[in-house]
């Protein structure tokens, strides 16, 4: 139990980095292209970045290219979330530009968190739980 809280909250600081530089690349991107536009570029980016800290610092986990390739259909599929909601949000719902990353945070994190923690590295969850409680 000790470790899902750890995880989750080491997920969380992750994310508010990601949340943060993805405002940014947004913020800096919407006027010059477009809300959806700057919303899929900043969190395309971001990504990466995500991938490198949640393996080496979240779950631990060593390199490994179908890892990366549960990653990334996980991040697919959020990143694509993410574009329909700003999308619906700006399109039909007329909802000001500067607030629809927020309204994404609510729908992408917990889709995020639950695909990463089940299905992207749940071996090693697995793995890391058996080494702290043979450890705690």
């Amino acid at each position: 139990m000790i470790t899902i809280c750890r995880q989750f909250f080491k997920f969380g600081v992750v994310g508010l980095i990601n949340t943060i530089l993805t405002y940014l690349i947004y913020t800096l991107l919407y006027k010059a292209t477009s809300p959806t536009d700057a919303m899929a570029i900043g969190y395309g980016i971001t990504s990466v970045i995500g991938l490198t800290i949640n393996r080496k610092w979240v779950f631990k986990s060593n390199h490994n290219w179908i890892l990366v390739a549960k990653y990334y259909l996980t991040y697919l599929f959020t990143w694509t979330l993410s574009i329909v909601v700003t999308d619906v949000a700006s399109n039909y719902f007329h909802v000001l530009a500067s607030i629809i990353p927020l309204i994404t945070l609510f729908v992408t994190t917990p889709t995020n968190f639950v695909l990463s923690k089940y299905w992207v590295f749940k071996t090693t969850r697995i793995k890391e739980a058996s080494a702290h409680e043979s450890t705690d």
